[in-house]
């Protein structure tokens, strides 16, 4: 059960790893199209900017969970290195409670959001917005089956 659980994770991330550099390599397209054909041939393109600000609200919330994955994110370490061993475990359990309970704001306020622009359409696209507001909820699932498997890992070692 634990090596599946295991095995979930790691496919999970790596899917999360390949999905945010594709999402890096659209934004990165699209605002350099954007550019291109806005100052060079004076003809905006109505649809760049909607693409690559939703795309980069998938890579920052899918770049959260990848960094919870790998423990990336900010930490006092000037202060936490100081510390007694045992007040150091507090401090760190502290903080992945933090972060999970970060997470299930993150699930509960995004389903909302999805559930309230359910029937919303972006402008330049007519696309969802619901899609938009569902990396939130994906966001923090991930970050939650990040942070179990974090504990399994520790607890088979």
């Amino acid at each position: 059960m634990i090596r599946r659980f295991r095995s979930l994770n790691r496919a999970l991330v790596a899917l999360e790893t390949w999905a945010a550099g594709g999402l890096l390599v659209t934004v990165s397209a699209v605002v350099l199209l954007q550019v291109l054909m806005r100052y060079l041939f004076a003809q905006p393109n109505p649809w760049s900017e909607e693409v690559s600000r939703f795309c980069f609200i998938w890579l920052s919330l899918l770049g959260a969970s990848l960094a919870v994955e790998h423990r990336g994110h900010f930490r006092f370490e000037q202060v936490t290195k100081t510390l007694a061993p045992g007040a150091k475990r507090v401090v760190e359990v502290g903080a992945r409670v933090a972060v999970l309970v970060f997470s299930f704001l993150l699930i509960g306020t995004g389903i909302a959001l999805v559930d309230l622009t359910a029937g919303e359409r972006s402008a330049a696209l007519n696309l969802p917005v619901a899609l938009v507001y569902a990396a939130a909820p994906v966001s923090g699932v991930l970050m939650v089956v990040h942070m179990v498997a974090g504990w399994v890992g520790e607890d088979a070692r």
